[in-house]
């Protein structure tokens, strides 16, 4: 059978209008039942818009349906049509099309709305001519009869719908406005959800659905900045950092996020731009004349005297505005990557010792990003390297591992292998191509390390544990042949033997690894 047919907004209308006049609310609701606990065994099409799906209840039910034609649909059920098997259908048929099945549940409902929400075509043509903030008193406009309801993600639906009336109508917008607008929309939902954060009373829900659709926004800005060049209209660009600028003047508490889309707009849309000197003198002149500054508005601040090579500046904004300990770490990375782009290594030296703290239990990710731009100031600054030693003690236990790495990559193997000792790793913790390089470079300094291990494998006094013992006398052998000391290795050897002779599990083992003859 075919693939499913597209499923159009005129098209998904039509199905709410069957709904609501040949549905009653009892047979949608089960019908959404079914929906929801995937009854809807398959779905697929069996000519032009026909489709056909198996549908599990009392028993398995065969659902014929025609998208153009929904009042044809029949069911092999007892019901025959109009049944909740053909409800459950629909529902699933708009789900995997990207329309929300709860719309079907409450569709008589949603039809009234959908004709009080209909935006007047005068209010459309004015919106080319309109700034940002017109095309969002617009929106609120065509959004007002939409009411928060418990659930959440149906309020963003809702929203998301309505706001769809613009994008089908024929407004003459220009190609850079439209994709301006898209952008607006987005934001526009996104300030409506935060709202009802604010003063909702689901603040548990709302902590979870926020943070996603901030990830989504900056997506979709990585998305319209590779499609489209926002120079082209440095008026509709400067609205909406204005636009940005106003929701970080109004966030409350900690939370950083309306920062992050100011940074991700700044990077993606302005960072290039020729003028970018006049650009940053003009941000700061609108921030610096804020009397009070959000979080978000004294991060953006900083940011900003960052630009202008204006370090100390930067710091004491983040000191006074008492950010430091809130800061999401990626945000303050960002800002020491600006300064290392600078060349400023005494600068740098000094930022990364003030921001430590803000480092400690964090991602191992976000530390080890830190820790690399502390090696890179070690090369420049001769004081900067036992400086980050001691931070990278200090930070311990969450440091230990990029410590390892750190000791491994410069070649620091006494200290690597005490660390491996310490933490109780033997040899066969790690491949073989780990050990190679030591093996190479100090076959001496591996010797405590396998005859440790030997030992304390032995001492476990089971068949699987011998069976390790030998792999690493097997390699132990190789260590003492590379340093050319085959003596040695015998008499150890002779004296392991003997030593043990009365565990015969282990001389097998020996045997099996052909150590012994």
């Amino acid at each position: 059978m075919s693939s499913i047919p597209v499923l159009n907004d005129e098209q998904w209308l039509n199905l709410l209008k069957y709904a609501a006049s040949d549905f009653n609310e009892v047979t949608l609701s089960r019908g959404f039942q079914y929906f929801k606990q995937q009854f809807v065994r398959s779905l697929s099409a069996s000519g032009d818009h026909s489709l056909q799906a198996r549908v599990a209840g009392t028993e398995q039910y065969t659902v014929t349906f025609h998208i153009d034609k929904p009042a044809s649909g029949r069911c092999t059920c007892p019901v025959g049509y109009n049944c909740k098997h053909i409800a459950a259908v629909m529902m699933e048929l708009g789900d995997r099309m990207g329309y929300p099945a709860s719309q079907l549940v409450n569709a008589k409902h949603h039809i009234k709305q959908i004709a009080l929400a209909s935006p007047s075509e005068e209010l459309l043509k004015q919106l080319p001519g309109k700034d940002v903030f017109g095309w969002h008193e617009a929106m609120n406009e065509i959004t007002a009869p939409v009411k928060p309801p418990y659930n959440q993600s149906q309020y963003i639906e809702e929203l998301r719908y309505r706001l769809q009336h613009i994008r089908k109508a024929s407004i003459p917008f220009s190609e850079i406005d439209s994709v301006y607008f898209d952008v607006h929309q987005e934001l526009f939902v996104l300030r409506k959800f935060r709202e009802q954060c604010t003063h909702g009373e689901y603040k548990y829900y709302t902590s979870f659905v926020l943070p996603r659709l901030y990830r989504d926004m900056h997506d979709l800005l990585r998305q319209k900045s590779a499609m489209s060049d926002f120079s082209l209209s440095e008026a509709r660009l400067s609205q909406t950092l204005q636009y940005i600028r106003r929701q970080m003047a109004e966030e409350t508490g900690f939370s950083f996020m309306e920062y992050g889309l100011y940074d991700v707009m700044w990077e993606l849309w302005i960072s290039h731009l020729p003028e970018i000197e006049i650009w940053v003198s003009r941000e700061l002149d609108d921030i610096e004349k804020q009397s009070l500054l959000s979080p978000s508005l004294a991060a953006a601040k900083a940011f900003l005297y960052l630009q202008q090579s204006r370090n100390e500046d930067a710091w004491a904004v983040i000191e006074t505005g008492g950010i430091l300990k809130d800061i999401p770490s990626s945000f303050l990375l960002s800002f020491l990557y600006r300064i290392s782009a600078s060349g400023d290594w005494e600068t740098l030296t000094n930022w990364l010792t003030k921001t430590a703290s803000s480092f400690y239990r964090r991602r191992s990710h976000e530390l080890e990003a830190y820790i690399r731009l502390w090696n890179e100031a070690a090369q420049h600054v001769p004081y900067a390297k036992q400086q980050m030693w001691s931070l990278l003690e200090s930070m311990l236990p969450y440091s230990m591992s990029i410590i390892e790495d750190m000791l491994y990559e410069q070649r620091e193997w006494k200290l690597w292998i005490e660390m491996q000792i310490q933490q109780e790793h033997d040899p066969l913790h790690h491949r073989v191509s780990v050990l190679q390089p030591i093996e190479k470079d100090a076959p001496e300094l591996l010797l405590p390390y396998y005859h440790q291990a030997v030992n304390h494998y032995v001492s476990l006094k089971n068949r699987h544990d011998y069976k390790q013992a030998v792999k690493l006398l097997k390699r132990l052998e190789k260590v003492y042949k590379k340093m050319k000391l085959p003596e040695r290795w015998e008499r150890f050897f002779a004296g392991f033997t003997d030593k043990h002779s009365r565990l015969r599990a282990l001389n097998e083992e020996l045997k099996k690894g052909k150590l012994l003859g």
